[in-house]
């Protein structure tokens, strides 16, 4: 049996996260030096949260819309993490990680990382990201995720001494404001209540020279949009079972799509349906103009899968446009220092100008 062990030190850094105020620990069971199981108590609103698995337990939200969301990823972590934790996927999301915030090379990340002491994920799923982060040994990094996929992310990464692991809402988080060097939230902020108020929150969080960066989907074509509503309408109202299954058809679909191996050719731009002139695969034309079927012939059929549950079983998975994004950093008075914008979403990173 695999024990998680809740490293000493975490216990130094963290506040109560209803109302920030200093915290107490009861510990039942020790390993060593860690903390296997206990408790953590606020000195002030008497709030108790537990340690299980050597885990903290923060979140608190038991609203209707935030638990479906947690149960649809508590459900895709326990199939699918395994396959996520493969040295293709981590290579793959390395690679994703690298190119979207335009550090290019593991080199000109490490180099960043090397002014920051305090960094956050906020939002690790089975810890990929954290490891990414961690490679300066100087730092500590907060890995956090309001799933059960914390789990899997201790079992795999939990033995590195400098990435402490949370089961924690990013919109409620346990530490004091201005805690952060870095906030790292890729592909999560879009499933929360409101995008927009998320990032802010964040923001709160990173010091005087902090920096953040973020991916949250784009805005599709009108139909796409339109099509993707009346979907989302009826999928978040399935059961996890139910939804699981409707992905797997939609995987079918845009498997079916793409061994057409045919191409169509636009020979003018289509404004009213957001479409360009160019030629298009068969495939990708629907994905990206019409219905989310994705399929990738160079992964296998779970993880695509695992893509079309992403967006169709969460209560929330919001699309936004270029501008609305570069409001948020405005209003944040946050310097963006790289944007980038392909059809599936946008990655920024911005920080606080001296």
């Amino acid at each position: 049996m695999k024990f998680h062990l809740l490293k000493q030190k975490l216990l130094n850094f963290l506040v109560c996260p209803t109302c920030r105020k200093s915290v107490d620990v009861k510990i039942r069971k020790r390993q060593g030096s860690e903390i296997l199981e206990g408790s953590i108590k606020c000195r002030e609103c008497s709030d108790n949260f537990k340690i299980t698995k050597g885990i903290p337990r923060f979140v608190v939200d038991k609203t209707k819309d935030f638990v479906r969301t947690k149960e649809a990823f508590n459900v895709k972590w326990r199939k699918h993490h395994k396959n996520h934790q493969e040295k293709d996927w981590v290579d793959f999301q390395k690679k994703w990680f690298l190119d979207r915030y335009e550090w290019k090379t593991i080199e000109n990340f490490n180099k960043f990382l090397d002014s920051k002491h305090m960094i956050l994920d906020a939002g690790t799923g089975i810890g990929n990201s954290a490891k990414f982060l961690s490679t300066n040994k100087n730092s500590e990094i907060f890995a956090l995720d309001a799933s059960d996929s914390i789990d899997f992310a201790y079992e795999k990464y939990g033995k590195l001494s400098n990435i402490h692991f949370l089961q924690a809402d990013l919109r409620q988080l346990p530490f004091k404001r201005k805690f952060f060097d870095y906030i790292y939230s890729d592909q999560v902020l879009h499933h929360t209540k409101n995008t927009g108020t998320s990032f802010k929150y964040l923001t709160k969080f990173l010091t005087n020279s902090g920096h953040i960066s973020i991916y949250v989907y784009n805005k599709k074509a009108p139909v796409r949009e339109y099509v993707d509503d009346y979907i989302r309408n009826k999928t978040v109202k399935m059961s996890v079972e139910e939804c699981t299954e409707f992905s797997k058809q939609m995987t079918y679909l845009g498997k079916s799509l793409a061994q057409l191996k045919k191409k169509i050719k636009i020979p003018q731009d289509i404004p009213l349906l957001g479409v360009k002139a160019g030629e298009y695969d068969v495939q990708r034309f629907v994905y990206w103009h019409f219905l989310k079927c994705f399929w990738d012939e160079s992964d296998n059929f779970e993880r695509s899968v695992g893509v079309n549950f992403d967006w169709y079983s969460p209560k929330f998975a919001f699309r936004h446009t270029p501008k609305e994004v570069k409001t948020w950093f405005k209003e944040a008075k946050l310097k963006i220092t790289n944007f980038q914008e392909i059809e599936s979403g946008i990655s920024v990173t911005g920080k606080y100008s001296n």
